[in-house]
């Protein structure tokens, strides 16, 4: 089967790489999956996107809406005909829905969608982008149930696969010791370790996150808090923590060894104003860990209220502290929370469920119609794979 991919860049974000744990998983699969990955910039900060067993092209936009891109697409899709065609992008979705107009009608899957904001409208530029390309589509491609409900898209188009995190990843790790002694410069200790994993940008809430770790430290000498991520508010955050709470908060940017970090960290945060279906959540679950996290979008698809963590309102850091206190409190607690979050990720959001879900929903797609009209929608239910719809 040939997959034509089109992703907006390549840069360190979930969609990217959950798109390319797929195409990792799929090229295991031998000579079943011809794939053909086309990146509309050219940053690329995932470098083993060069080691895969793929056809990589990389087309350079003079700007955000450089129409030429049209035609180089066009004439990839004419050269390689594929099977299938997939957008990880909304501006990747707007230029092959423009493809459309010039060529028959596609088997184009639209994945615009990896958020759940709440009452978004015509003035979001990722909502236009999705609507505007919505009647382009065959199927449209959600990370998570809140995020198709927020979108507003046609239920007969939509089909929901949760993001699925390798295991592998948490094996043959660096000694903890040794991380420790890497950040910490000493043992941990009887120290209390919470991290969050994100970018540092508008999307994630680190004022509210700062403003409970500030409080939490001055309060508890034990407490640390690592923050790993970079991003354009990065500054302006580190100059909200006091000079003498420095040893305490600790900013790593961009690191390469989430999982290794996570051996010595008690509890795992993600604190933002919404999101799909976070992979840093997936990441603290799948080292065993609990978590704390703000409930909307598809965290509480994810997380389980009171089994797996716990969840907060917006813009309570009060809550982020009442929570760490009560796990700091009851270690016996925090250990079952985590193992619970463990198996969960095992028994619902691993990679090869993922990966199958993919590849059933390409090959239902790629199936003869067994109507000629070319303008038939698609009549395709929620494509759940087997992943729990437990909500707390």
């Amino acid at each position: 089967m040939k997959i034509l991919m089109v992703v907006d860049s390549i840069v360190k974000g979930g969609k990217e790489r959950r798109m390319l744990e797929l195409v990792k998983a799929l090229s295991r699969q031998g000579q079943d999956y011809e794939i053909y990955l086309v990146s509309l910039t050219n940053v690329v900060e995932y470098d083993y996107v060069y080691d895969l067993p793929i056809k990589l092209e990389i087309i350079e936009r003079k700007s955000k809406k450089d129409f030429r891109v049209v035609f180089k697409l066009r004439k990839i899709i004419k050269s390689f005909q594929p099977d299938i065609i997939h957008s990880w992008g909304t501006m990747a979705s707007v230029y092959l829905s423009m493809v459309n107009l010039f060529t028959k009608k596609s088997r184009f899957i639209n994945g615009t969608i990896a958020d759940a904001y709440e009452d978004m409208n015509w003035f979001d530029t990722h909502y236009l982008r999705t609507k505007l390309t919505t009647p382009f589509s065959k199927v449209m491609l959600g990370n998570s149930q809140a995020g198709i409900k927020a979108y507003k898209v046609p239920l007969h188009k939509t089909v929901c696969i949760y993001n699925g995190i390798d295991l592998n990843r948490f094996r043959n790790l660096t000694p903890p010791e040794q991380i420790e002694g890497q950040l910490l410069g000493r043992k941990k200790g009887d120290s209390y370790i919470a991290a969050m994993v994100g970018a540092f940008e508008d999307r994630k809430d680190y004022d509210t996150l700062i403003k409970a770790a500030v409080k939490l430290c001055t309060k508890n000498k034990k407490v640390i808090f690592i923050l790993i991520g970079e991003g354009s508010l990065m500054d302006s955050i580190k100059q909200q923590v006091p000079a003498e709470l420095k040893g305490q908060i600790h900013f790593l940017g961009s690191r390469s060894d989430i999982e290794a970090i996570l051996q010595i960290v008690d509890v795992g945060l993600l604190i933002t104003p919404c999101e799909g279906i976070s992979n840093s959540i997936m990441e603290y679950m799948a080292s065993a860990k609990p978590v704390i996290a703000s409930r909307e979008g598809g965290t509480k698809e994810l997380v389980l209220d009171g089994e797996t963590g716990f969840l907060i309102d917006q813009k309570r850091s009060d809550q982020i502290i009442e929570k760490m206190e009560l796990l700091m409190a009851d270690p016996r607690l925090a250990k079952t929370m985590g193992q619970k979050g463990q198996q969960r990720i095992r028994e619902h959001f691993d990679l090869a469920k993922m990966t199958d879900s993919f590849k059933k929903l390409y090959s239902n797609l790629s199936k003869p119609k067994k109507k000629s009209n070319d303008d038939e929608p698609v009549k395709l239910k929620y494509f759940l794979s087997s992943h729990s719809q437990k909500q707390a």
